[in-house]
């Protein structure tokens, strides 16, 4: 059995904290379904639209990369909306943004 040859990792990608940084300056620092305000750019608070599993080509992709609030983010203890999209898509969607 042969092995696979193994792929060259492109230098112009960069890591995942360095993207979202840079998504994190680029836009506002709101939930993007909820509008709730975002205090600090945490890893917790970005979510792929289309998952790194399904899409593995859209992973450094901006445009699937959506900020979203976090159960550690609200004040009020509610489910977040990052956790909410897997967990309870009811209240994801209840909450979004008209």
């Amino acid at each position: 059995m042969m092995l696979p040859k193994p792929v060259k990792r492109n230098k112009k990608v960069r890591s995942m904290k360095d993207l979202f940084l840079e998504i994190w300056n680029e836009r506002i620092h709101r939930c993007e379904n909820c509008g709730l305000i975002i205090n600090e750019a945490k890893a917790h608070n970005f979510s792929h639209i289309r998952s790194k599993g399904a899409r593995i080509d859209l992973k450094f992709n901006k445009d699937n990369i959506e900020i979203l609030c976090s159960t550690l983010d609200r004040i009020d203890k509610q489910i977040g909306c990052h956790e909410s999209i897997h967990q309870n898509p009811k209240i994801y969607k209840e909450r979004s943004n008209p």
